[in-house]
């Protein structure tokens, strides 16, 4: 019996991946758990209600967030609650008074098995406006609640984005449910996350069974097209000179450090300097910190064993003491190998004190090179208004009234409403306070401001009777208060804060605001508004999840703008002078956190109509000049963000090559270089000579053999045989040089042993439906698996990237040995096959057959060491550092 039949019916039409994934949900239920990863504007709530609807018996809903609690409450009464029920009979978002249907957080859940009194608050981002509440779970037994209302279904939303003890909590939980079916929800499933935590979020979650990707909801007309674009500034003058004195107090602590007599007693009594040959292979799992170690001693010139200097096989040569090295020390100090030196726990607090008070530590990490400090105030300069400035007035310029721009931030800054409509120089800080002071004092004639948030609401004056009727539509009371002679009013006001967003997104929605400044934590999730269609991101995202929420805001289809199109803006402060993204030498800014958030996203590339991931496609170099090339850039991104017919086109053309299921492979980019065995001319000729060889070869063996015949003579006989063995030879040699003499073949061999060697090892979940592919690119040549879950694939794509990559610091490497001591062509083992001696020879046996006669060789002895160090020269890879980052691309399911 299904206790929600005559009470949920979904009372929308069902789109066509939402009903592919109920079509097979039951073949997904078959080990009571079924996954859905599913992209922001999907309609995952609503098809996680189906499936407990389906399902048919009472249900705890888990959220992250209290906002997302409430939004799953809100879709069940509005999507599926058949008219004259009453929601309050059937729904509860309190544990404690539960229902046939219960949303709870994680928080509220973890709170409940602590039996826990007092406040929860709803975020751990920084920000000014946090949702809470009081519980209070003292002597409450959650598994009795579970008993007593029969509860047989769970649903997960986002479940692998908790803290460790709250993802503790979870699976004890349901080690004491054990009879429960289970619905798992994400839009971010841990796809970059290790083995280990990967295995442990599948165990409870269970295997993807369905993946919905953007382009798909775009196809389908869910999403509407849409593109991001980044917006760099440089730091204000003040920002500079923080940063310099930032820079002077790190300094200052580490000549004090190097001072310090008893720091030096304390890391030259390491317990792997005692016992040097024992710790060896301990030492060589992290060879940057154990460097680190022996030259700060010999920085001091405190001796230490000879032994050590050859375990690093560089012939006892060590680079210079700098803070590069010296924060790589403290961390292993202080934190991450604290237990091998001798217990002072006085002085190590005594220690992090002085670099907290010189900026020098952030979440106990160590930062002498990238001071965090000095990321987070290029993070929140004050340059990013002048950005905010320059975006409105060209997207204004481009939309006229039509334009819907929401500006995401962190903070409110309520403090500068006594700056509004003020003469002096306006200086703020990123905020929405700020935001909207700071774009007003442009004077961009016709264009209509406001501010949303939770205690600070401005809205022109001019709207003030519409305003009110909407305010009374809603049963509230307010009052608009002008802020000097500006033009725009603060609104204060009685009731609930759900119906007061209502009321501005309405105002919003119909044009009576152009542009609104509003805070993340209020407006990024759980928050719809479709007529958005251009979002700004001025917030600081520690996290994927947040950012595609947020990002998600603007990319949703608006039934009143069919052809509506969105711009998504990323700002980047980067210091002054030439940097990269990755560098470790120079505080990059923000620019890091942009590359790891698009390293996810999926959009249109501006060098060609493809969908893919990763920052690349929008066309920005590796390596950024902060002096010249940020104009440039910021001038071609407001070129191209007004070119929205374009952007819809291209779009179109990407989605119409798409005729059947749509998939996402993860590929991996080599250079044809790397993969070269040789120049391609000079592997013709020697084929050339070799097919030569062998002709000759069975022409003196038909030759000899006949006159052996004719003669009846034993050495005629016996020296064609030997011929006929040459020939064989130079055969078998020529045959190996065929398959290997162009990158394209290097690559598919290689690819064919990585699979082969994962599905050996039993590391593939799904190997039956499961073949490498290879293709060819002007100077790349592509690899990707076919077939196979997302996690297959993407294992599969990080194992080619690892093999073909720079080699760092490997347990095993194949190479050719040459005599001796010495080796010629050398490759990574990844790490996957790598923990363990019998997977590495595994490995090993795998590519020996696709590759020729490779040795597996183990980097954790002193001649391992050496080795590497060796393998780390020979490597073409590691000699001109150019293998490219893997990315996602969109294609047809069979293509």
């Amino acid at each position: 019996m299904n206790i929600f039949d005559g009470v949920l019916e979904f009372k929308g039409i069902w789109r066509d991946y939402q009903e592919r994934v109920l079509h097979h949900s039951e073949a997904y239920m078959s080990d009571n758990k079924v996954h859905i990863v599913a992209a922001p504007g999907s309609g995952k709530t609503t098809l996680g209600i189906e499936l407990i609807r389906r399902l048919g018996n009472p249900c705890l809903i888990l959220s992250p967030s209290i906002t997302i609690r409430q939004q799953w409450i809100a879709r069940l009464e509005e999507g599926f609650l058949t008219e004259g029920e009453d929601a309050e009979k059937w729904f509860s978002n309190d544990i404690r008074k539960a229902k046939t249907i219960t949303a709870i957080t994680y928080q509220a859940l973890y709170s409940c098995m602590k039996q826990y009194t007092g406040l929860l608050e709803d975020s751990e981002e920084e920000s000014e406006e946090k949702n809470t509440e009081m519980v209070d779970y003292k002597n409450f037994d959650i598994y009795e609640v579970i008993r007593e209302n029969g509860i047989r279904t769970l649903c997960l939303d986002e479940a692998h984005h908790l803290r460790s003890e709250w993802w503790r909590a979870l699976e004890e939980f349901l080690k004491n449910v054990p009879d429960v079916k289970l619905v798992s929800l994400t839009a971010t499933p841990p796809y970059d996350s290790t083995p280990a935590q990967w295995k442990r979020y599948i165990d409870l979650c269970g295997p993807i069974d369905e993946e919905i990707f953007t382009p798909e909801l775009v196809k389908e007309g869910s999403l509407c097209p849409h593109q991001d674009y980044v917006y760099f500034n440089q730091p204000a003058k003040g920002e500079l000179e923080a940063v310099k004195g930032y820079t002077q107090q790190a300094e200052a602590f580490v000549r004090e450090l190097i001072q310090d007599r008893k720091f030096q007693a304390m890391i030259s009594a390491h317990e792997g300097l005692q016992a040097p040959e024992e710790y060896g292979e301990k030492f060589l799992d992290n060879p940057r910190y154990f460097s680190s170690i022996l030259i700060f001693l010999q920085e001091m010139e405190i001796p230490f064993s000879p032994y050590l200097k050859k375990l690093t096989g560089t012939k006892g040569h060590l680079p210079r003491l700098d803070n590069t090295w010296l924060e790589v020390l403290l961390q292993g100090f202080l934190y991450d190998d604290a237990a091998a030196y001798p217990s002072d726990t006085v002085y190590r607090e005594g220690l992090i004190a002085r670099l907290k008070e010189a900026g020098c530590m952030y979440r106990r990490k160590v930062r002498l090179v990238r001071n965090e400090e000095i990321n987070r105030l290029l993070i929140k300069s004050r340059g990013k208004l002048n950005s905010i400035r320059e975006i409105v007035k060209s997207e204004y310029a481009g939309m006229g009234n039509g334009l819907r721009l929401l500006i995401l931030c962190d903070f409110i800054k309520k403090e500068y409403l006594s700056k509004v409509g003020g003469t002096e120089a306006f200086t703020g800080e990123i905020g929405a306070v700020p935001i909207f002071e700071y774009v007003r004092r442009a004077g961009i004639e016709g264009l209509r401001l406001g501010v949303l948030s939770g205690s600070v609401i401005i809205v022109p004056m001019d709207v003030e009777d519409e305003l009110m009727g909407l305010l009374d539509v809603y049963g509230l009371q307010g009052a608009l208060a002008e802020l000097e002679d500006t033009g725009y009013g603060s609104l204060t006001v009685k009731g609930s804060s759900h119906n007061i967003v209502a009321v501005i997104t309405e105002l919003f929605t119909r044009g009576s605001i152009h542009v609104l400044a509003g805070t993340k934590s209020l407006l990024g999730e759980g928050w719809d508004s479709p007529c958005i269609n251009s979002l700004i991101l001025a917030t600081y995202v520690g996290s994927f999840m947040l950012s595609n929420q947020m990002r998600g805001r603007a990319i949703r289809t608006c039934k009143e703008q069919p052809d509506k199109t969105s711009n998504i803006w990323h700002l980047a402060c980067i210091l002054p002078g030439r940097t990269t993204y990755n560098s470790e030498e120079a505080p990059a800014g923000d620019y890091d956190t942009l590359v790891r958030r698009f390293g996810a996203f999926l959009g249109i590339s501006y060098k060609e109509d493809v969908i893919e991931s990763g920052i690349e496609r929008l066309g920005l170099d590796r390596y950024l000049n902060a002096e010249n090339d940020f104009r440039s850039i910021n001038k071609n991104m407001l070129a191209k963000s007004r070119k929205r017919d374009e952007l819809r086109r291209s779009w179109e053309k990407s989605l119409k090559v798409i005729h059947d299921d749509m998939c996402v492979e993860e590929i991996r980019e080599v250079d044809k270089q790397i993969l070269a065995p040789g120049y391609l001319f000079l592997n013709a000729v020697v084929m050339e000579i070799v097919s030569c060889v062998w002709m000759l070869l069975l022409l003196f063996f038909r030759i000899f053999i006949t006159a052996g015949l004719e003669h009846a003579s034993f050495w005629f006989t016996a020296s064609g045989v030997l011929f006929l063995a040459a020939a064989v030879f130079a055969g078998k040699y020529g045959f190996r040089i065929f398959r290997l003499c162009t990158p394209q073949k290097r690559m598919k061999r290689a690819a064919e042993g990585i699979l082969d060697a994962l599905v050996q090892t039993g590391k593939i979940e799904e190997p039956q439906h499961c073949r490498s592919e290879v293709k060819e690119e002007e100077i790349l040549v592509l690899a990707c698996l076919k077939g196979g879950t997302t996690r297959d694939k993407t294992l599969f794509a990080e194992c080619l990237a690892q093999f073909w990559g720079v080699i760092d610091n490997p347990r095993y490497i194949l190479a050719r040995k040459k005599g001796r001591g010495k080796i010629s062509d050398c490759y990574a083992v990844p790490e996957i096959f790598g923990r363990n001696k019998e997977d590495a020879m595994t490995f090993r046996m795998c590519m020996k057959r696709v590759l020729g006669n490779y040795e597996a060789i183990y980097t954790r002895t002193p001649e391992g060491r050496r080795l590497l160090l060796k393998a780390r020269l020979r490597s073409f890879a590691c000699k001109n550092d150019r293998i490219l980052n893997g990315r996602k691309q969109v294609k047809g399911k069979y293509e």
